[in-house]
């Protein structure tokens, strides 16, 4: 006798471990999934030859519309499931003989909780859950809320920093990216409009599909938040405010930390697929195959739960990603938010800080202020000034600035002890460090302005590529120098500029009588010395003729003879510089004056 034998309404589940209870004899379980697997009972003559339609499938397979003979598949009782713990045995033993002793317990502790928690799962979580659940959407979403929020507090408890609303950016990206895949598997895929094959949409289906992707979306999470806030919090900070200051907007800075977020969260999965099949047989579609499910339907369900982990590993990354962005910039501002003004932030397993409390994340200096003491004027002809302050005040050192003019190709050198606050100046000109709202002694109006046009009036972005800071430290970014220079000319701030292109020259060409190497365009950033990394970073800088340079000790790992030449070509280009340098010889040698910074004591 043939039957035909229908695709289960629940290819997916939970746990096996229903499969402990007693079984009619003309009964077989033919749906069993993996880690997150339940078994259906589906009944069936005693007769072993079958043959499968598969209409019900999520796409035909119209090669394996005939399938040959599937033995029935007997459940795991008890004594059968302990003696599979023989495995686990045996690992530790081995791991005893390499002197592993703490994971050889791990792996014991590890082994036996997960046996419990899915037994337990199984027998008394799933089974009433799917009674009570049943078709009830809104009871199949206040589900799939509550996996959300735990979910959630998952990740944030993996993340090295914790701030103030981490959990509900979690719960924003995770449930958006599983929500939005489910919704997609609902309409289009599991109950498609327009299509006469329809699985049912119940508990059954909906939640163990749910709780595959809500490990992955955890998984997703957790990879995410460490690329993104080590890109906006540690090292990849500098990379962040080294695109600002060539012009790049929030979504140009911080789009190679969102890529390499987004690709890292994805990985796992594209690996996965690619092997999947050839090199091993994944785990929900061997446990549908031993509990008597179609190979064919087996292998297109496990497809299908392929298609959409890579969905919402991808839309949670990508959300997350978002909403990281909107809290680390200051959005009007276009710069990056000081650590100690991101509330509540906080840094775990610091063997730095026993109070887990990020060091630099101090306070602004409150008990000093800083002045300038001297006059800045050109040997030039008066002219416009390009760059006029007025009663400024850098926050994180209260360096106040009662008045300053830069006029067309001054030359202005910045000297003072160290720490003083003069690279600090230098990133508050260029709109990257925030200014102080006000003091109590001094009045502050923080008033600046570029060819008589007020700050306020001009995009941060405009502003930097025409007011360009560059550090002294090399950078520290992936890729070529002659890619960074590319990259930068994309800018929307670049592609709007009106400095005539034909007269242009390439920081390659300006770079050559600097005894610079060729090559080194070519060569990775972390391939090339610091002298050279330096000369590099001021060609591109250079090669973008801004309005006015804001260079932080430029030649500073530089020989004297390079550092002549340097600035010999700045010179003859006529460039208008403010210039931070710790060098008296240099001051005296290149600028039109000189301004020193003096620390004043208050009363």
């Amino acid at each position: 006798m043939r039957t035909r034998l229908q695709a289960p309404s629940s290819a997916f589940a939970i746990s096996n471990f229903h499969s402990l209870l007693p079984a009619p004899r003309d009964a077989t379980f033919v749906s069993v999934g993996v880690g997150t697997a339940a078994a259906q009972l589906k009944r069936r003559p005693p007769k072993s030859t079958t043959t499968t339609t598969l209409a019900a499938l999520p796409f035909p397979i119209k090669s394996w519309m005939s399938v040959a003979e599937l033995p029935t598949s007997s459940s795991l009782n008890p004594a059968q499931l302990t003696s599979s713990m023989s495995t686990i045995i045996l690992t530790a033993s081995l791991l005893r003989m390499l002197n592993l002793k703490a994971q050889s317990s791990r792996i014991i502790t590890s082994a036996t909780r997960m046996s419990v928690q899915l037994v337990v799962m199984g027998l008394f979580v799933l089974t009433p859950l799917f009674a009570f659940a049943s078709t009830s959407p809104w009871r199949i979403a206040s589900w799939i809320t509550i996996v959300a929020i735990l979910a959630s507090r998952e990740a944030k408890s993996r993340s090295t920093y914790r701030y103030k609303g981490q959990m509900r950016d979690c719960f924003l990206a995770i449930f958006g990216g599983v929500g939005l895949t489910l919704a997609h598997l609902v309409a289009f895929v599991l109950h498609p409009p327009f299509s006469r094959t329809k699985m049912s949409v119940n508990a059954q289906t909906i939640i163990p599909i749910a709780g595959m992707l809500f490990g992955s979306a955890l998984s997703a999470t957790t990879l995410g938040m460490s690329i993104l806030l080590g890109n906006f919090l540690e090292g990849g900070r500098g990379r962040v405010e080294l695109r600002l200051a060539r012009g790049a907007n929030v979504w140009e800075a911080a789009l190679p930390a969102v890529r390499e977020a987004v690709e890292a969260a994805l990985m796992p999965t594209v690996n996965a697929m690619a092997a999947a099949g050839i090199i091993f047989m994944p785990g929900m579609m061997t446990g549908q195959i031993l509990g008597g499910q179609s190979p064919a339907a087996a292998a297109a369900h496990q497809s299908m739960i392929y298609f959409a982990i890579a969905a919402s590993r991808t839309l949670t990354a990508t959300f997350l990603a978002l909403l990281l962005t909107a809290l680390m910039f200051d959005l009007r501002c276009q710069a990056l938010v000081p650590w100690r003004q991101i509330p509540g932030l906080l840094r775990t397993n610091s063997a730095d800080d026993i109070d887990g409390k990020i060091t630099q994340f101090a306070e602004p200096r409150q008990h000093s202020m800083y002045s300038f003491v001297g006059k800045a004027n050109s040997e030039k002809e008066p002219s416009n000034p390009i760059l006029q302050v007025q009663q400024l005040t850098v926050e994180s050192t209260n360096l106040h600035v009662p008045f300053l003019e830069v006029r067309d190709g001054d030359r202005i050198g910045i000297s003072g002890v160290s720490g003083i606050g003069k690279s600090q100046l230098l990133r508050a000109l260029a709109r990257l460090d925030p200014l102080s709202p006000g003091h109590k002694t001094i009045d502050t109006n923080n008033t600046i302005s570029l060819q008589g046009q007020s700050f306020d009036n001009i995009l941060p972005a405009c502003w930097r590529s025409e007011v360009m800071w560059v550090s002294q430290d090399r950078p520290t970014l992936t890729g070529t120098p002659r890619d960074f220079y590319n990259e930068i000319l994309g800018y929307r701030s670049q592609l709007h500029s009106k400095r005539n292109e034909h007269n242009l020259l390439s920081p390659m060409e300006i770079a050559q009588n600097w005894n610079l190497p060729a090559k080194t365009w070519d060569q990775p950033w972390n391939d090339v010395s610091g002298g050279e990394a330096q000369r590099l970073s001021l060609a591109i800088a250079l090669a973008l003729r801004p309005q006015l340079m804001l260079l932080d000790e430029p030649t500073s790992s530089c020989d004297a003879q390079t550092s002549m030449l340097i600035e010999k070509t700045l010179v003859e280009r006529n460039a208008t510089i403010v210039m931070v340098s710790h060098s008296d010889d240099q001051l005296q040698r290149f600028c039109h004056s000189v301004v020193r910074l003096h620390l004043i004591r208050p009363n």
